[in-house]
């Protein structure tokens, strides 16, 4: 806290003072920061609202503090940061540096994949020929053949088209408004249309038309002379 007195004392506490120096309307307060160093700010105001002046003061004194400390730990964060990051190596494959960010990186072992696997590649060229070609390794090489025999493939019987299937296709995505007032000819000849060129077996026509309205409870079918149309029920 600063020693040189600007004025009549107004207001003290632990973190400084607040001083009134001649001028009528100007108040000087100060503030400690934790590192020793004092920093001081002039407010204005009439002596009647004196006690206004010195909250604002106290509530500045308390900003500055907090300031200070927020400073200070992200300086000792971005130190911390450079330090660790100035170890980092970077992976000659994915570009990123050793850690669980990279994608070599095993996290299960703490430690890059690509330098495990080259300790086992190395361990098996290292013993590889120290193993004994015996008999259970020719046993094992007959298995792995007798293996790769194709077996006989088991065929499923086809099952024969029915009209059934074919009314089915027909009447996929279909709804009743498609058919409303339309004439058993012309529905029947659609349906002939949409099977054109496949194996599924043709429907009659009247049979059609008892399907269709059997499937639709919303229409109705209405005979006239030729045939029959079908009509909202």
């Amino acid at each position: 806290m600063g020693s040189m007195q600007r004025g009549a004392m107004v207001a003290r506490n632990d973190n400084g003072t607040l001083e009134k120096p001649d001028s009528k309307n100007v108040y000087i307060g100060s503030a400690t920061l934790e590192n020793g160093k004092v920093i001081t700010k002039r407010f204005r105001g009439v002596p009647k609202d004196e006690q206004k002046i010195i909250e604002s003061w106290k509530k500045w004194q308390c900003r500055k503090v907090e300031e200070e400390d927020d400073m200070a730990e992200i300086t000792k964060t971005e130190t911390k940061t450079t330090s660790k990051d100035s170890k980092a190596k970077t992976c000659p494959f994915s570009g990123n540096d050793c850690g669980a960010k990279c994608p070599m990186w095993s996290v299960a072992h703490s430690s890059c994949s690509i330098m495990l696997g080259g300790i086992g590649l190395f361990n098996i060229a290292a013993n590889l020929m120290k193993l004994d070609v015996g008999e259970e390794l020719e046993l094992i090489a007959l298995a792995v053949a007798e293996s790769r025999k194709p077996i006989a493939e088991h065929k499923e019987p086809v099952r024969a088209l029915t009209e059934q299937d074919g009314v089915e296709v027909f009447l996929d995505g279909k709804k009743f408004l498609d058919f409303v007032n339309l004439n058993s000819k012309r529905v029947f000849a659609d349906y002939k249309k949409a099977l054109n060129g496949s194996e599924y077996p043709l429907m009659r026509e009247s049979e059609l038309v008892d399907v269709i309205v059997k499937r639709f409870p919303e229409l109705k079918k209405k005979g006239v002379h030729g045939g029959s149309v079908l009509v909202a029920a």
